[in-house]
């Protein structure tokens, strides 16, 4: 199995065995949702190339910068953010990518990896070997229109990070992120899995201290209230009229 070599016990991977694809709940949303059952059965057996599905703890480095792993990565549940270390060291989180985004198209282009890619809670992702994707690409012609959709995709998501970033004051940016992490559980529209400060303020290239203090403010105002399971309970009108105030 070519998978990349970690470090410590949090970066190694659980292997879960071989994807079943007929099983997975968010086909429909992920590079083989065209394909048929009976197209999906090669893939499945591994007469192309086995798909692994791994578990990653939150923290765990899924791919790093500069590797050249021939694989792309279907994140199958979680919140994985991509980083690009500055030459002093400093933390850039580049994108936020979660369920149903893929990870690692640059491989396709023979280039290494542009970022390293960690898990901001536990992961579950699909390891899809490179050869896969060419060969499928060559079968089958829409698979290989869909492969480009899903490329484009990824170009918008980073336009709309990047307006995320830049646009508003401060208090606005961290509530438009916010917005975003709210939007990703589609079944709990009232519930926002959060980054904690650091991550924030990497993201958002604001200071530590601005972010906490803004934090602060939303759970005394009760915008933003504890769960006990990680989560946080939010007010949508609430944090959109705090974002508007002066």
């Amino acid at each position: 199995m070519n998978h990349k070599i970690h470090n410590t016990c949090q970066d190694r991977p659980t292997w879960l065995g071989r994807s079943d694809c007929r099983s997975c709940k968010i086909l429909q949303e992920v590079l083989f949702s065209d394909l048929s059952k009976k197209e999906l059965e090669p893939i499945i057996q591994g007469i192309y190339e086995p798909i692994d599905e791994f578990n990653y703890a939150e923290g765990a480095v899924i791919y790093e910068e500069g590797y050249e792993d021939n694989a792309i990565y279907t994140i199958r549940d979680g919140l994985v953010k991509l980083v690009r270390h500055e030459p002093d060291g400093k933390e850039r989180i580049i994108r936020l990518m979660k369920t149903a985004d893929t990870i690692g198209l640059e491989r396709l282009l023979g280039r290494p990896y542009g970022h390293t890619a960690i898990a901001l809670q536990p992961v579950t992702a699909c390891r899809i070997p490179i050869g896969v994707l060419r060969q499928l690409g060559k079968e089958k012609p829409r698979f290989y229109r869909k492969l480009m959709e899903r490329w484009a995709n990824a170009l918008f998501q980073a336009d709309d990070y990047i307006m995320m970033l830049l646009s508003g004051t401060v208090k606005q940016r961290v509530v438009q992120l916010i917005g975003w992490l709210a939007d990703i559980d589609h079944t709990h529209r009232s519930r926002v899995v959060m980054l904690n400060g650091r991550d924030i303020a990497a993201i958002l290239d604001i200071t530590p201290e601005s972010v906490s203090r803004i934090l602060a403010e939303l759970k005394r105002q009760k915008i933003l209230r504890p769960r006990t399971d990680g989560y946080y309970e939010y007010d949508a009108k609430a944090l959109k009229e705090y974002s508007n105030a002066a």
